[in-house]
């Protein structure tokens, strides 16, 4: 029997959620990936008693959807998987500028725009910007993976004018230090200039940590 796998382009519905409003008060515009197993709702709660006033937030979703507990559980997202990721890379490098262009041309102009990934967010982040052009100000990649597999200096955006930092905690468990270090050799294959900062902590984002380098990095 003869099988044939093809491909076609389709719309698909994606899920976001958004903190704050855009005003002429937003001095700074995120726009934050969650990493695997996560809704975009988690990654708002990280923000809790920011002033929605200053901050406009976006957490886009990832496309595909699984379940918490295998057949059960809470729906969670996540941004691809091993099959057919080159169109998958494709379908959400495409979303992701749709959905971030959405609001900059509401934004005032000195508005500091700043893309934050979390884990396979921060990974998803690098891809998206290899793949497409986008405006931003600060890449902030927390506890994730800078893809080796792909050659940045032909990034679509301008990521090398862009400031850059990553930042983990030193008691992540997906994080060794054999891993660091394979995380900064990519880092200067591709002449990255980046801010690294380890501090305290485990694989999350965490509250108090990301108050601490919006003052001290970002503001």
């Amino acid at each position: 029997m003869e099988i044939k796998t093809e491909y076609i382009e389709v719309q698909k519905t994606a899920r976001y959620a958004t903190y704050g409003s855009i005003s002429p008060k937003t001095k700074y515009y995120w726009y934050v990936l969650h990493g695997s197993s996560m809704t975009c709702e988690q990654m708002l709660y990280k923000f809790e008693n920011w002033d929605p006033e200053k901050h406009f937030i976006v957490a886009p979703e990832g496309l595909n959807r699984l379940y918490t507990k295998g057949l059960s559980g809470d729906p969670v997202s996540t941004w691809m998987t091993r099959r057919d990721r080159q169109y998958e890379i494709n379908d959400y490098s495409k979303y992701l500028s749709q959905l971030h262009q959405k609001y900059l041309s509401q934004l005032p102009q000195k508005t500091k725009k700043i893309i934050l990934g979390f884990s396979q967010g921060g990974t998803t982040m690098y891809r998206w910007l290899h793949h497409s052009r986008v405006d931003i100000d600060i890449l902030l990649s927390y506890s994730s993976w800078i893809p080796e597999d792909i050659d940045l200096h032909k990034s679509q955006s301008d990521i090398y004018s862009t400031s850059q930092i990553y930042t983990y905690g030193n008691q992540d468990q997906y994080l060794s230090q054999d891993r660091i270090k394979a995380m900064q050799d990519v880092i200067s294959q591709n002449d990255l200039s980046v801010k690294v900062i380890e501090y305290q902590g485990t694989h999350k984002v965490d509250k108090e940590h990301l108050k601490i380098l919006f003052e001290k990095e970002i503001q």
